[in-house]
């Protein structure tokens, strides 16, 4: 899958970004889309809607998974770098709920940027 076929899936899977998504497709920024992804997941945070973002979650691991490297980097460096602001976002209880419904593959590159980091 490459960068122009994401908008078009994210829209299909999560229908209040169509909109959104159909405004990206003029761009076809990459980094921007996955950004109104992880800014939409954040809000489902707020919101304390955890059936929303495993779906977020689940859309994110399928775009790294089947996603050219481009769609790739974008997932890296803007959606699993969220996950610190998501997990700051939700509730400790609803992280510790949220860990280990998370992707396999999206939580060790979390985890990868983690120990990068020091934190």
């Amino acid at each position: 899958m490459n960068q122009y076929e994401v908008p078009a899936l994210i829209a299909d899977s999560i229908p209040e970004l169509e909109t959104a998504m159909k405004e990206q497709t003029a761009t076809f920024n990459i980094n921007s889309v996955l950004h109104t992804l992880a800014a939409y997941t954040q809000k489902m945070c707020a919101a304390h809607n955890l059936p929303a973002i495993q779906q977020c979650m689940k859309l994110a691991d399928k775009l790294y998974t089947k996603g050219n490297t481009a769609v790739q980097n974008a997932v890296i460096n803007v959606f699993v770098y969220s996950f610190s602001v998501f997990r700051i976002t939700c509730h400790k209880m609803e992280w510790k709920q949220l860990q280990p419904r998370i992707p396999v593959t999206l939580y060790s590159v979390y985890v990868q940027q983690v120990l990068k980091s020091g934190m």
